[in-house]
C-alpha cells in the first residue's frame, strides 16, 4: 500500500500541475485574443476617424469654394466661413504660396510647398503638419478654378486633437479592461479547472482507500459522456475485473487445496496403517498399491492445475498445424473403444467427409478424450455414445451425444467451471477432479472455437465443439447455437495463447 500511497501523492501533484497548466493555457490564449482584438479595434478606429476627418475637410473645402465670390478679380469669403467647426480653418493662397485670404484671425498652418505645387497643377493633396505648440493639423490643399482657369489654392485644415483624444480614451480603456479581464479569467480558470477535475479527486481518494482486501467499492459517479465520466466508468470496470480475478484466484486456491488435501490425507493414513505394526508382504503390497494410485491421481491433478495456470498466464504454447479432423476423431474413437466395451456402452462415430482444421493435435486429442471419457462415465450399461463430425460453413463441428443420466438444468451454467461437480461423491469415487471440462473449454477457445452443451435429465447430454475450419477466421466460424445453456457466454470469452 505504500506504493499506492506514493502513486496517489504523485497523482495529486500531477492534478495540481494540470489545473495550473490548464489555467495558464486558458489565460494565455485569452490574453493573445484580447491583445489582437484590442490592436485591431484601435487601428480600425484610428483609420475610420482619419477617413471621416478627410471626408469632412473635403466637404468643407467644397462648400467654401462654392460660396467664394470674385470681386474686382479678388476672391472673397461669404458668410459660409462663419459656420465652420471650431477646430477648422480655411485659407486661400496663390500659386506662389502667398496667403490671399483667411477664414479667421488664427494663422492656419501653411501647406507644404510640394502640396501647393500639386494643387496648382489641379491635384488635391492631404498632409499632416505639426504646428507650434505641438498641435497636429490635417491639411487639405485643393485648386480653385474660375471659368476653367486656376485662380487660387484653397487650404482647409482641421486639428487632430479630437481624433487623438478619442484614441487616447480608447487606449486607456483597453489598458484597464484587458488586465482586469485577465485577472478575472485567472480566477475563473482556477474555479472551472477545479470543478472539471473534481471527479478525479474522488477517483484519487477511492484509489487510496481501496486495497487488495476491499475490492468491492466503486466510484459510482453520476453517468456522463465526457472524458472524466468515461475515466470513472473505466476505473469501475477495471475494479470489477480485478475483483473477479481475485475471487477466482482465491476460489481456485481453495479448491486446489481441498482436492489435494484428500489424497494427501489418504496417503498419510495408509502409510500410518502400514507402519503401525509388522505386516505380511501382501499387505505391504496392497498399501503401496493404494499409495501409488493416490499419488498418480495427485500427479494428474497437479498436471491439470499447471496446464490451467499456464493457460491463464498466456504461457501455454500450442503447436499449430494442418490436421485432418475426421481422421483424428476416428483415431480417438478407436482408442476409446476398449473402454466403452468394458463399460458395456456402444460407441459409434459418423464422419461427413474430409474436414481439415488448423490446430494442435495433442491438445485436440486431449479435448476429445476428456469429452468421450465423461460421456462413457455417465452412460449406463447398454447405452449409446455417438461422435459426429461435420462441416457447417466456415466451421467444423464435433458433437458428442450420449444417452446417459443427463445434467440437471441448475447445473448446466456451471459445468465448465473448475472443480465443479454435479455429483461430487460419484465423481471423486471414479477419479474425476472436476477440471476436464475446464481444460476442454480452454483448448477449444485457444483454437478460436467454443464448446456448448445441451442436456435433459434422464435422456442424455450433447456437447458440441465448434472450431474454425482450415483458412477460416474465428469471428466468422464460431456462432454457438442459441439453445445451449453455456454457448453464448462461452463464445464471448477469449483465452490468449503464447
Amino acid at each position: 500500500m505504500k506504493t499506492l500511497s506514493g502513486a496517489v501523492r504523485t497523482a495529486w501533484s500531477f492534478r495540481q500541475a494540470i489545473r495550473v497548466r490548464l489555467t495558464l493555457w486558458y489565460v494565455g490564449l485569452l490574453a493573445v485574443t484580447l491583445i489582437a482584438f484590442s490592436a485591431f479595434l484601435y487601428l480600425n478606429l484610428a483609420q475610420g476617424l482619419r477617413e471621416a476627418q478627410d471626408r469632412a475637410l473635403l466637404s468643407e473645402a467644397a462648400h467654401m469654394i462654392a460660396t467664394l465670390d470674385m470681386q474686382n478679380g479678388q476672391p472673397q469669403f461669404n458668410d459660409a466661413s462663419d459656420v465652420l467647426p471650431a477646430d477648422s480653418v480655411v485659407a486661400l493662397y496663390d500659386a506662389t504660396g502667398t496667403k490671399l485670404l483667411g477664414s479667421d484671425t488664427r494663422q492656419p498652418p501653411v501647406a507644404p510647398s510640394n502640396a501647393l505645387r500639386q494643387a496648382s497643377t489641379g491635384r488635391q493633396t492631404f498632409t499632416s503638419v505639426r504646428a507650434s505648440g505641438g498641435i497636429v493639423w490635417r491639411v487639405l490643399a485643393t485648386p480653385v478654378r474660375d471659368n476653367g482657369h486656376l485662380v487660387a489654392v484653397l487650404v482647409a485644415a482641421r486639428s487632430e486633437e479630437s481624433v487623438a483624444s478619442a484614441l487616447n480614451e480608447l487606449l486607456a480603456l483597453l489598458l484597464l479592461a484587458v488586465p482586469a479581464t485577465l485577472v478575472l479569467a485567472v480566477a475563473g480558470g482556477f474555479f472551472l479547472a477545479a470543478r472539471a477535475l473534481g471527479p478525479i479527486d474522488r477517483i484519487t481518494r477511492a484509489a487510496e482507500e481501496i486495497g487488495a482486501h476491499d475490492l468491492t467499492r466503486r466510484l459510482d459517479l453520476p453517468a456522463s459522456h465526457d472524458e472524466v465520466g468515461r475515466l470513472a466508468s473505466t476505473f469501475d470496470r477495471m475494479l470489477q475485473r480485478i475483483d473477479e480475478a481475485f475471487r477466482r484466484e482465491r476460489q481456485f486456491t481453495a479448491d486446489a487445496s481441498h482436492e489435494l488435501r484428500t489424497p494427501l490425507a489418504m496417503l498419510t493414513s495408509q502409510a500410518d496403517v502400514a507402519l503401525e505394526r509388522p505386516r505380511k508382504a501382501a499387505e505391504y503390497k496392497e498399501a503401496l498399491t493404494n499409495i501409488r494410485q493416490d499419488a498418480t491421481r495427485m500427479g494428474r491433478l497437479l498436471n491439470q492445475l499447471l496446464t490451467l495456470a499456464r493457460a491463464d498466464a498466456g504461457h501455454e504454447q500450442l503447436t499449430m498445424e494442418r490436421l485432418a479432423l475426421d481422421e483424428l476423431v476416428k483415431d480417438v474413437v478407436g482408442a476409446m473403444a476398449p473402454l466403452a466395451d468394458s463399460r458395456q456402452v456402444r460407441l459409434e462415430s459418423r464422419v461427413a467427409g474430409p474436414i481439415t482444421v488448423d490446430g494442435d493435435q495433442t491438445r485436440l486429442t486431449q479435448l476429445l478424450v476428456n469429452l468421450l471419457d465423461n460421456a462413457l462415465k455417465y452412460t449406463p450399461a447398454g447405452g449409446l455414445v455417438t461422435v459426429a463430425v461435420e462441416r457447417q460453413g466456415p466451421a467444423a463441428l464435433i458433437s458428442i451425444r450420449d444417452t446417459g443420466i443427463g445434467i440437471p438444468p441448475e447445473h448446466l451454467p456451471h459445468v465448465f467451471e473448475r472443480f465443479y461437480r454435479a455429483d461430487a461423491s460419484r465423481s471423486r469415487t471414479e477419479g474425476g477432479e472436476g477440471l476436464g471440462l475446464a481444460i476442454g473449454l480452454w483448448i477449444a477457445q485457444a483454437h478460436g472455437g467454443a464448446i456448448t452443451v445441451d442436456s435433459t435429465t434422464g435422456q442424455g447430454s450433447t456437447f458440441i465443439v465448434t472450431i474454425p475450419a482450415h483458412g477460416q477466421r474465428a469471428t466468422d466460424a464460431v456462432k454457438p447455437p442459441s439453445r445451449t445453456a453455456a454457448g453464448p457466454r462461452l463464445a464471448e470469452q477469449t483465452v490468449p495463447v503464447g
